[in-house]
This record gives structure tokens, sequence and C-alpha cells, in this order.
């Protein structure tokens, strides 16, 4: 204990090393946040660990650096703001390997099944709904339509994109550097873009294209009923949204129950990213955990999560009264 304690005092001193070396040095400090290791219990994919293979994978891929999800869990508790899964995308796009084609394979065939309902709902306005493709997958494609047209919002709806999401968490940048550049031309003929997916968002904000949670454009409704929100790792580490869907749901007359761990501490449901596509069986375990953390009707932001804890999404509730 005594040398770990040393160890952590001396990491942050390391100023000018990269972040996989500090990483990977540090005595797996976030281990006990790990949504992953919690699931597989195996110190192979555990944060620091991961780090290190993911160091010596010059010559040789290591199966575990895929073994990770976009949450920032880690960075939430790390006090050199590091990113394991930032880091292990960097040495992803290193190497063109089995795991990411089988991935790619399985995440494609969900791609194709979106198109032909997207193109048939085709419509102009002055925003853009994107709607993602986890929105299509958990069947908030239809309703997420129906209440944007309840509160008069001028939206469109284009050819079915993706973010390219996918393909940049596997550290396939070419193949993200072109579904990206396609939705920037795409965005570029609106004023702005909204989407239920605060990973699209995300992308989308970080490669400079003005876009928006549908968090932005709802309004309240009467409800009323007792439910725990779960917050999305991204839309709140990432976007910072926290209380805006806190304030809806108490706007719509919503008892919130908190579960233990919440907002920016929130915990992952599993489905985020590609892990699902590369290990489902953890994926479903993580979202198993994760759900024994509430006691009311879960509510969400994310389509995502939705399908992860068989959740009720925001805009559901809200279109069930508009």
């Amino acid at each position: 204990m005594k040398t770990k304690l040393r160890l952590a005092k001396v990491i942050p001193k390391l100023g000018k090393a990269d972040e996989i070396t500090r990483c990977m040095l540090c005595p797996n400090m976030c281990l006990h946040l790990c949504p992953v290791f919690d699931a597989e219990r195996r110190l192979t994919v555990s944060p620091s660990v991961k780090a290190r293979l993911g160091y010596f994978s010059e010559n040789h891929t290591y199966e575990a650096i895929y073994h990770c999800l976009p949450c920032d869990a880690c960075k939430n508790a790390c006090p050199m703001d590091i990113s394991v899964n930032d880091n292990l995308r960097e040495i992803r796009a290193g190497f063109d390997t089995e795991i990411a084609r089988k991935a790619v394979e399985r995440i494609e065939r969900e791609l194709l099944k979106n198109l032909k309902k997207a193109e048939s709902e085709r419509r102009d306005g002055r925003i853009l709904y994107f709607p993602g493709c986890r929105t299509f997958e958990s069947g908030l494609f239809d309703k997420t339509v129906e209440v944007l047209e309840k509160l008069n919002l001028d939206f469109a709806i284009d050819d079915f994109l993706c973010c390219g999401m996918p393909y940049y968490e596997l550290g396939l940048y070419d193949r993200f550097k072109t579904a990206i550049e396609e939705v920037k031309r795409q965005a570029s003929n609106y004023e702005g873009v909204v989407s239920n997916c605060p990973h699209c968002v995300a992308i989308m904000r970080e490669n400079g294209i003005k876009a928006a949670h549908l968090i932005s454009v709802l309004q309240p409704v009467k409800v009323g009923g007792d439910f725990s929100f779960h917050d999305p790792c991204i839309l709140a580490r990432k976007l910072d949204i926290v209380e805006e869907p806190r304030k809806l749901l108490g706007e719509m007359g919503c008892s919130i129950h908190e579960p233990v761990f919440s907002k920016r501490d929130t915990h992952c449901c599993g489905y985020g990213g590609v892990y699902r596509f590369i290990a489902p069986e953890y994926a479903e375990k993580i979202a198993s955990n994760r759900k024994e953390h509430f006691s009311h009707q879960i509510v969400t932001a994310c389509p995502s999560c939705r399908m992860a804890l068989k959740a009720v999404d925001i805009v559901e509730l809200v279109g069930e009264e508009l």
C-alpha cells in the first residue's frame, strides 16, 4: 500500500510523459469505477493494465485494448484527467484487426436496416433532425418525429447518415473521416442539428458541427409519477447536460428519485460505443449491474441507455401527453 501511495504522488509529476505512460504506471486507482472490469473480473481489462498492453502493442495487438467503453468513468476520477478509452483508441488506430473487422460487420448490418426507414420520412425544414443509428434500433425514431411535429419545430429529415462513431471508436480513422465529412456536408444545409444520441452530438461538436441534444427543444407537459433519471455517460460528462433533464422532469410534475450513482458520477449502462458488438455478454452484465441501482421506473435521454436498461426515454414521456 505504501508503494502505491508513493507512486500515486510521483505520477502527476511526470508532466512531459505521454498519457498512456502515466496511466500504465498508475496503481489502478480508478479500478473500482471501471464497468468493464466490474463485469469481466480480470485484471487484463483493468484500466492501467490495458494501458500497459497498449504501450506494448507495437508488434502485437492485445484483445483487451478493445474491451473499453467511452464512459470516461476513469477520467472523472483521475487526478491527471486521463481518459483510458481515448488513449486506447489512438493505439487501435495502428492496427487492422479481426476484432475490428467483425465488429464493423455487425454494426453495418444494423446500419443497413435503418436506410429505407429514414428515406421514407424525408422532409424540408430549418433544423436537421439527425436520429443516429441507435435511435432507429431502439424504436425511438417514429416517436421522436411525432413529438417534433406536435412541438411545431421546423425540422428536416434528410438522407440517413451515420456520424461515424463506430469507426472512430475502433480506430478506423480513414473510414471515420469519410463519414463525418459527409455529415458536415449535409449539416451545412441547415441552421443546426438536433439528435437523440449524446454520442452523435459529441462527435459532431468535436468536428465543428452545430449540434444539440434533443432535450434542448423539448417542452414540459403534465405527466406526474415517480421516476429515477439515469444520466447517460456522454450526456453528463462530455456534453455537461445534467440539470436540464431534471428541470424538465420537475416541470412535468415528476418526482425524481436519484440512484446511488448519478449526474457526473453516473455508472455506465454497458451499451456505449462499440463494446456490445465486441463483448455482448459482458455489455449485458454491465446493464444488469446498473439496473440494480434503481428502485423506480428508469427514465433517460439516450437511445442506447434506453435499450440497455429497459428504460423510458424522456421524449416518450413528453409524447404521451402532447
